[in-house]
């Protein structure tokens, strides 16, 4: 099953020891999503934002096991581009009503270097700490 991560598992270091069976596939977009944090990456629905992962092919017993790495409660599937093809990917992210809330120091390294393993801009993480920083002075509850 195609799986799209935005958290810690875009790295290969990472995803290896959440699911060692996983085939990574290469960089991908999210649809009509944000990047924010909820302690953890998280994402949020936002018609006028994309958020760039890496999309894996995992066995479907390893899904509740990326989950849960992720540290993320819920997943499913959404709309992603890879390659110019516009698909359906699994994804995890935090419940529906989780309050926003800045990583600790110690995560934001750890997700500053897969971002950094796999590639991917971490200038992301920077706006994506500023979108919550917005939402948490809204007190809004996501």
């Amino acid at each position: 099953m195609r799986y799209f991560s935005y958290g810690l598992t875009v790295a290969e270091s990472e995803m290896d020891q959440a699911c060692p069976e996983a085939t990574l596939l290469g960089p991908a977009t999210l649809w009509s999503h944000e990047l924010r944090f909820a302690n953890q990456a998280d994402v949020i629905l936002n018609v006028r934002s994309n958020v760039q992962g890496m999309l894996w092919e995992i066995p479907e017993e390893y899904i509740d096991m990326v989950t849960a790495y992720e540290r993320h409660d819920n997943k499913r599937q959404l709309m992603i581009n890879y390659n110019n093809d516009t698909m359906r990917a699994w994804a995890s992210y935090k419940r529906l009503g989780t309050k926003p809330h800045q990583p600790s120091w110690d995560y934001w390294q750890d997700l500053e270097s897969a971002y950094t393993e796999a590639g991917l801009p971490v200038d992301t993480l920077v706006i994506a700490t500023e979108l919550t920083d917005y939402y948490i002075n809204l007190n809004q509850n996501f």
